[in-house]
């Protein structure tokens, strides 16, 4: 009865996982072909493989420049992120701050807003002040949505915190600051690491300001897998090849820290 009641479960977990999958696959599969199997009809399951295409989507299009300023950027965004988030979380949550829920509700609403929404503005502003096409250019941009993400949820972390530690603290003559660093950070490093986690695959993956704000110094690694698209021309093994490059990292990301994402995401769930 058991196994009645869990097989439409697994079944349906099944599915939505082979769908998920699919794609990768197949990216890797192409990946993986000369031009002739790539494009051979039916699609050739038994091939030979070569790894041609790698070595071309490295070595060409710029790809290893904007694969290291991905990491620069995301290194950097997260950094920036987490300095201005944790004093502004702990402001919310220690102080009385009039009007504290509607900027909770204000930082969660412009998270939401679409991107596209903020190109027109930072694109002048960026030309106007010599922030086009860097990194430290993009690093800010991407404080739109990794900022107030960060703010919302540290927030929500530092609430469940029991407030008769942090007074414990003042008693022992522990700055503001000290209860911050000693006390509230490390208890919410689950928190934190899920918080940096999600906003560095957001930002990896992230198309719209790249695409905008940079040209060529700051490329990430979505416009250069885009670059191997010519006039009347694409190259398919490479852009494929790019793609699983740029993927791998977050795959690996994902496996490590999934504990991390469950255990911040589900943080003070259970008391």
């Amino acid at each position: 009865m058991k196994f009645v009641k869990t097989f439409p479960a697994a079944t349906l977990v099944m599915i939505a996982a082979l769908f998920a999958i699919f794609p990768i696959l197949w990216i890797l599969l192409m990946a993986l072909k000369s031009p002739i199997d790539a494009f051979a009809l039916p699609p050739k399951l038994v091939f030979s493989p070569v790894l041609e295409n790698f070595t071309r989507a490295w070595s060409q299009g710029g790809f290893t420049k904007s694969f290291v300023n991905s990491v620069v950027i995301c290194l950097g965004a997260n950094i920036l992120s987490m300095v201005a988030a944790v004093p502004a979380a702990y402001g919310l949550t220690r102080h009385e701050i009039r009007g504290r829920r509607t900027i909770l509700v204000g930082l969660l609403m412009f998270y939401m807003l679409p991107e596209f929404l903020l190109i027109i503005p930072l694109y002048s502003v960026y030309q106007s002040i010599g922030l086009f096409d860097t990194r430290i250019g993009l690093i800010i941009a991407y404080q739109v949505f990794a900022l107030p993400f960060a703010i919302w949820l540290l927030h929500g972390f530092f609430v469940e915190i029991p407030g008769a530690i942090a007074e414990a603290a003042e008693l022992d003559g522990c700055s503001s600051t000290d209860i911050m660093l000693r006390i509230y950070v490390p208890l919410s490093t689950p928190g934190i690491t899920a918080i940096v986690i999600l906003n560095t695959i957001r930002m990896w993956n992230e198309l719209t300001f790249a695409l905008a704000l940079t040209f060529s110094n700051a490329q990430t690694v979505t416009l250069s897998i885009a670059s191997f698209r010519g006039y009347g021309h694409m190259d398919w093994g490479a852009m494929a090849a790019s793609a699983m490059i740029a993927t791998f990292p977050m795959i690996v990301l994902a496996l490590f820290a999934q504990r991390y994402i469950v255990r911040g995401l589900t943080l003070g769930a259970v008391k």
